[in-house]
């Protein structure tokens, strides 16, 4: 569910549904990239979403790519999270949507049931190698018995967290923490200092897939239902107030601001010492924060059980439109298994896919690198099956959750009001 990010951005619930299909419907040609100039040459384009730095690194490994497959000529481009969806549905309803394109398994259903996708387990797709990638994160990828996309990097949810704030505090989050010692803890950092023990997590569909994998639940059935009740979720939103009323979690109006983005976000901006993102981005909130962060598990459930899983941060996908399918095929293929591709990326989207080169990597891995290799092998015993592929709409449900949580920590609805608000239109969503 994804930020390799999993970038939050203001929405309008559950309603965008009924711009975001119309617009994968109304694609008709039969396009994708021009044929370049003579000799065989083709072009195609290759989208993704992320930063500037992203970017810079993504490009050195597409220009290496182009130097190994010089008839394949490849325009790139890249936008901020919420921008990349909106513009690549623009894209598909103007029958002109990117040959390669990076999808968040938030969309994954929507994009790949509604034909957008090709499915890579025929045509041109069958050249993509996934022979040395976990099988249990290969078929993240995997809808409805078609595989509509790979995934390009692996990451877990955890909890990115300054070290120091917390030691002082009496704990050491990478050791392991409950529910409960993280409130106590939470509560010692947000009242010894300016900043809040951590940011409000009622608003993430991230945590609350997590939190409810610890009670044995899932956010999605495999039929593409809510998988909770809501008293479920009436239990979490009592467990995010209890943080934000005794002052362990951000205000209101900080938590409001959040867009996710590591710069932009409350951890970034000091405003907090804890926050529930990615490990990959481990990185870039500390570049942000300046101050040493370190990566620890979500706190455990009753059972000990932390609810993580082998999470693909994103996926590579090919237009079922494009006219050049198999060059498409050919630079997600690379993408995934070339060596170099994995020194270049490094872990900005997370380990890479492909074991043999992540044990390369991990070998030679030194600082924030090292951190997160070392964190995620210390993991992998524990980590569980990954969730069902989330259905058509989830991107809706996730801003529908943001904002009906925001309405409760400003004290405009009451937790029991907000709850049957979600239930109802999430529930009407989806049918």
């Amino acid at each position: 569910m994804g930020r390799t990010t999993e970038r939050r951005t203001k929405g309008r619930g559950v309603a965008a549904l009924a711009v975001v299909v119309p617009l994968l419907l109304t694609g008709v040609a039969a396009c994708g990239s021009d044929s370049g100039g003579g000799g065989g040459d083709v072009t195609i384009n290759f989208v993704w979403w992320g930063s500037e730095g992203r970017a810079n690194l993504t490009k050195k490994a597409v220009e290496l790519f182009q130097q190994k497959h010089p008839k394949i000529k490849v325009q790139t481009s890249f936008s901020a999270y919420a921008a990349y969806w909106e513009k690549l549905a623009t894209q598909t309803a103007g029958g002109k949507p990117p040959d390669v394109l990076n999808v968040d398994s938030r969309y994954l259903a929507e994009y790949g049931g509604r034909n957008v996708l090709a499915d890579l387990n025929s045509g041109a797709g069958k050249a993509i190698s996934l022979a040395d990638v976990n099988p249990e994160l290969a078929a993240t990828g995997v809808y409805q018995g078609k595989r509509y996309a790979v995934p390009w990097a692996q990451n877990t949810p955890a909890m990115i967290y300054d070290a120091a704030a917390y030691m002082a505090a009496g704990a050491d989050p990478a050791k392991g923490m409950t529910w409960d010692s993280y409130a106590e803890t939470a509560q010692k950092v947000g009242t010894a200092g300016s900043a809040r023990g951590v940011t409000d997590f009622g608003i993430l569909d991230t945590t609350l897939e997590i939190w409810l994998r610890q009670q044995g639940k899932q956010f999605y059935t495999a039929d593409g239902k809510l998988g909770f009740a809501g008293d479920d979720l009436r239990r979490y939103w009592q467990l995010a107030s209890r943080f934000r009323d005794t002052k362990a979690a951000s205000p209101a109006d900080v938590t409001a601001s959040y867009n996710t983005s590591p710069e932009q976000s409350p951890l970034g901006k000091k405003l907090t010492a804890s926050e529930f993102a990615y490990d990959n981005l481990l990185p870039a909130y500390q570049k942000a924060n300046g101050k040493p962060l370190n990566v620890a598990p979500y706190p455990s459930g009753a059972n000990g059980d932390t609810g993580q899983y082998r999470r693909p941060s994103m996926f590579l996908a090919v237009s079922a439109r494009s006219q050049q399918q198999e060059a498409a095929a050919k630079l997600v293929d690379f993408l995934v298994n070339d060596p170099e591709v994995g020194k270049i990326v490094g872990t900005d989207r997370g380990l890479a896919p492909n074991l043999k080169v992540r044990a390369q990597l991990a070998a030679q891995a030194k600082g924030n690198d090292k951190v997160l290799y070392d964190y995620e092998a210390a993991l992998e015993p524990k980590l569980g099956a990954a969730p069902p592929v989330p259905p058509k709409g989830a991107g809706a449900i996730q801003k529908l959750l943001q904002r009906t949580y925001e309405e409760v920590a400003f004290g405009r609805m009451s937790i029991d009001d907000a709850v049957n608000r979600f239930m109802t239109e999430a529930q009407k969503g989806l049918s």
